[in-house]
């Protein structure tokens, strides 16, 4: 366990996950991202947008752009709540990445570790 500071009162406490939050600020953290999960669960609040969310709930557009790119909060079905994704700035409800910046990420990674096994297949000897 390590000594953190707080992320959100900044008191100093004993962390011991990944959240960069004290016991009781995680509890307000976990209380808000139920208040915007249920809320975007019902019915009537499907094609809400972000705007309108922040209003409703109470909580934060950082907060629930951060529940989203954490995977906690899935707004697959939602088109209108959708965030940018960090790599291109395109809209997307997929998490951080967009499809198209994944697929990109993955041939680059293909691509890397064709070039890593290549180059460890050449051998160089020395002659002492």
């Amino acid at each position: 366990m390590n000594a953190a500071s707080c992320q959100m009162c900044g008191r100093l406490f004993m962390k011991q996950g990944r959240s960069p939050y004290c016991p009781s600020c995680s509890e307000v953290d976990y209380q808000n991202f139920l208040k915007v999960r249920d809320f975007i669960r019902e019915p009537e609040n499907k094609s809400t947008n972000i705007g309108i969310l922040v209003e409703a709930t109470g909580v934060s557009e950082l907060d629930i752009t951060r529940y989203i790119h954490e995977g906690r909060l899935i707004i697959k079905d939602n088109p209108e709540l959708l965030i940018g994704c960090v790599r291109c700035g395109q809209p997307t409800n997929e998490g951080k990445v967009c499809s198209n910046c994944q697929r990109d990420m993955q041939k680059e990674l293909s691509s890397l570790q064709e070039s890593l096994t290549k180059s460890s297949s050449a051998r160089a000897y020395r002659l002492d």
